[in-house]
């Protein structure tokens, strides 16, 4: 599906575009779409009491007369390109990439926040790197550096805490507890499209301990703790395996759902991860493209060895998509080269609780058959700046989708 993307990179910033051709009657459809335009989510900032008030009962806070100022951090990224021009794009990636490149354990040097040994344990403190959410996670290794688990704390940057690289504390404050200081924020402006939400500093002065045992609970020993299984996953902690498919939900592409294959997941396979030839028509934002069914799986694999190899480092592996979803199909389809949590529209709303930049998650409709026409389906995807809306006829020799609305902002 190259030639719409290459229309959407096409605009990049604050315009707005629909374009629409006809597409099928299909009451459940108008439904979703009157219920979604509906169910948007008003911005409330948080109290400052709400800030102060730890989230966890693993984490306590107490507040310090001198303290480490997050202003004085030194970013050795930002520090190398803070005299290039913003718009110089290559000379500052090419310099990120080189400082990405330094490594301690895997974990790219910009992103650690503290270090510590104790009695031969060693603990990184370290962020994820994701332009919507910065998780806060823990690498354990109690043989000096031989072998590592990781750990999330359920942190996620500024919500509400910011941890500190120069925290003066040393990070293991006993055998049993991590320290380390922070600011605690609170949002005041959200996040929209070209700028970055805005948080203002309640407390500078924060000094977390952080109880380990929770922590490094993992119930099932899949290596998995039970924080993230219960907050970002919402897989079994106590199953190594959720959905029973004989693979560790730590391997699982899809560890919630089993995968039975069948043409709907064929469809959505093609539909997400496929490369095919596009008929363009008269109006440029019109396309269409076909998917065989008889040699779905040469072509997909053909196609998908023709596109640069995406990054497989242990950082990115954190960086999983979230799909949300009420589509039986779309939730039983394997994920190609990447970790899918498919949430349901009720799993979501506790999910978006957890972080508020989780709301920024694209949903998947069900594929819903056309009243009016046989064999023939409407399916949309809703993210923040974009939009499409496909028309999908099923035929004797596979899958013949129609994209007829998409839109951006």
């Amino acid at each position: 599906m190259k030639k719409l993307i290459t229309l959407l990179l096409q605009f990049p910033f604050c315009l707005i575009f629909s374009q629409q051709t006809l597409g099928c009657k299909c009451i459940q459809f108008e439904k979703l779409k009157d219920s979604l335009s509906s169910s948007h989510f008003p911005f409330r900032p948080v109290t400052e009491q709400e800030a102060l008030t730890p989230p966890f009962q693993y984490i306590s806070v107490k507040y310090i007369k001198q303290n480490a100022h997050s202003k004085n951090i030194i970013d050795p990224v930002k520090q190398r390109t803070k005299d290039l021009p913003y718009d110089n794009f290559d000379a500052i990636y090419a310099i990120r990439q080189e400082e990405f490149d330094k490594k301690v354990s895997d974990i790219p040097i910009p992103l650690i926040v503290k270090t510590g040994q104790l009695n031969g344990t060693v603990a990184i403190l370290y962020t994820t790197d994701s332009f919507l959410s910065n998780d806060y996670y823990l690498r354990i290794s109690k043989d000096n550096g031989k072998t590592w688990k990781n750990y999330f704390t359920g942190l996620v940057a500024n919500q509400h805490y910011f941890l500190k690289s120069n925290s003066g504390y040393p990070l293991w404050k006993d055998e049993n507890h991590l320290q380390i200081e922070a600011d605690i924020t609170r949002m005041t402006q959200h996040h929209v499209y070209g700028a970055s939400p805005e948080y203002a500093i309640v407390k500078d002065n924060a000094l977390l301990t952080f109880d380990l045992s929770e922590i490094l609970k993992d119930s099932d020993g899949d290596g998995i703790n039970d924080i993230e299984e219960n907050r970002k996953l919402f897989t079994n902690p106590y199953s190594k395996d959720t959905d029973g498919d004989g693979i560790s939900d730590a391997e699982d592409n899809n560890p919630k759902y089993k995968t039975p294959e069948n043409d709907f997941t064929k469809l959505l396979q093609g539909i997400m991860y496929g490369n095919y030839n596009i008929t363009v028509h008269q109006n440029p934002f019109h396309e269409e493209f076909f998917i065989p069914l008889a040699t779905f799986k040469e072509d997909l694999k053909k196609q998908r060895e023709e596109l640069p190899e995406r990054k497989k480092d242990f950082v990115y592996s954190l960086d999983y998509r979230i799909i949300v979803t009420d589509d039986e199909n779309l939730k039983g389809m394997e994920p190609i080269d990447e970790k899918i949590i498919f949430l349901t529209s009720k799993e979501y709303a506790e999910y978006s609780k957890f972080n508020y930049m989780n709301r920024f998650k694209t949903y998947y409709s069900k594929i819903f058959r056309c009243d009016d026409k046989k064999d023939t389906y409407i399916f949309m995807i809703e993210g923040t700046t974009t939009g499409l809306t496909y028309l999908i006829k099923r035929t004797a020799e596979g899958w013949k989708v129609d994209i007829i609305n998409h839109w951006m902002s």
